[in-house]
């Protein structure tokens, strides 16, 4: 039995998505004969046994930890507005222009200390460091000029190229210091994975493309026989200044005054956290506002529900250029078996290669505003006659214990 360390900052909060990838990846891996560490952080020092994972948690500073405790939680939760005002706008700034990799922790020596004697007394083999925040890998770096093992780099999002990063308006200077340990992380790491064509496609420039594995997510999630009594149009994840559909809203408004069968029958429900300019905006839908449930969290345990009682999922892809991130909620929309509402104006081959081989391959611009329509319309007449069906594929591929074994496959490399 081998022995590997996971490095990820996401494990303890219920509400972070982000630490879904680990959770999985980590218990598959334990299938594959694996002795599973898991280092995260948290307020105290303790070491836990979880499902068989042993956890360790370390008490770390959090330099910008006093704003996630204010009325300024959406700094923390990705909410980025395009109506910010001024002081909001200087904190993101200074968190871009000022902590190197980023404000989430600061390194300790106790912490580096620690890991050099665990790695030690564990016979640990293999790290590997999932980010962001990207200030995870610099602990690694530090113990790898000391140390022995295998270092595999795993990024979920991307770095420099990363829209929440640029739009915080990093200055030149800055960037080319983000540049820099972006550069010497892959660099000095022994494999780099990541969850995006195009984002292999932007470090095959600075290191050898064979270093680079693409390994996307998956999901748990348990497809179910479609029997809601409502058709209900569901959205789960942030709605923030590169996700805004403000079209959709509209063409929904004006459907449930136009048709009184659908707006009997209809609800919109979000799950997530919502920049406050659409809340604004939602609350101006007289019609809308009557069916629309919002529930900023929801426990992953009930995920299963929502996705049962759903007719539509509503996905968004970020509305710019930099298509180098694959959402992670796809998966669970693809093997929930419902039919999904894309919206986007820019290709992103990755979502729309899983789309076309789920047959779900449907999408629209934010601004199509005849074809967003006709789809609802569409879509809500299959369900009024009990013709809307689950769609039936072979999502093998997409389960975490098929993307478990290609992390093997680097791990015995």
């Amino acid at each position: 039995m081998r022995n590997l360390l996971i490095i990820t900052f996401y494990w303890k909060s219920e509400k972070s998505v982000a630490k879904m990838r680990w959770i999985n990846l980590s218990l598959e891996l334990r299938k594959l004969k694996y002795k599973v560490y898991v280092l995260t952080f948290g307020d105290e020092n303790k070491i836990f046994e979880d499902n068989g994972i042993i956890i360790i948690q370390r008490k770390i500073i959090k330099p910008f930890n006093f704003l996630y405790r204010s009325k300024n939680k959406n700094l923390s939760r990705g909410v980025i507005d395009s109506s910010q005002n001024l002081f909001l706008k200087f904190l993101y700034w200074s968190r871009v222009n000022f902590f190197y990799p980023d404000a989430r922790f600061l390194q300790s020596n106790n912490l580096i200390q620690f890991l050099t004697k665990f790695i030690d007394e564990n016979n640990i083999n293999t790290i590997i460091s999932s980010s962001p925040p990207h200030s995870i890998h610099k602990v690694v770096l530090k113990l790898k000029k000391t140390k022995r093992f295998k270092w595999i780099l795993d990024f979920r999002d991307p770095y420099l190229n990363w829209d929440i990063l640029l739009s915080m308006n990093p200055t030149f200077i800055s960037k080319w210091i983000h540049s820099s340990f972006q550069k010497y992380f892959l660099k000095s790491s022994d494999y780099v994975t990541v969850t995006n064509s195009n984002l292999k496609k932007e470090f095959s420039k600075i290191i050898n493309k064979e270093k680079i594995k693409l390994i996307h997510n998956g999901s748990n999630i348990n497809s179910s026989s479609y029997k809601p009594k409502k058709f209900i149009i569901s959205y789960f994840g942030l709605i923030n200044k590169f996700r805004n559909p403000k079209v959709f809203i509209d063409v929904i408004d004006d459907l449930l005054t136009e048709n009184n069968e659908i707006k009997e029958k209809f609800e919109f429900h979000i799950y997530g956290n919502i920049q406050p300019s659409t809340i604004k905006y939602l609350k101006l839908k007289k019609n809308l506002i009557e069916s629309l449930k919002i529930k900023t969290f929801i426990s992953f345990k009930k995920l299963q529900n929502r996705f049962d009682s759903s007719s539509v999922l509503l996905l968004l892809l970020n509305n710019n250029q930099n298509q180098n991130t694959t959402p992670y909620k796809i998966f669970d929309y693809l093997v929930s078996e419902r039919p999904i509402l894309t919206l986007c104006d820019f290709k992103n081959p990755d979502v729309e290669y899983f789309l076309k081989k789920y047959k779900r391959n449907k999408s629209f611009s934010y601004n199509d505003r005849k074809g967003i329509k006709d789809f609802i319309i569409s879509t809500f007449n299959s369900f009024n006659k009990g013709k809307l069906k689950n769609i039936k594929c072979d999502y093998s591929d997409l389960r975490y214990d098929r993307l478990a074994k290609k992390y093997r496959d680097i791990i015995e490399s």
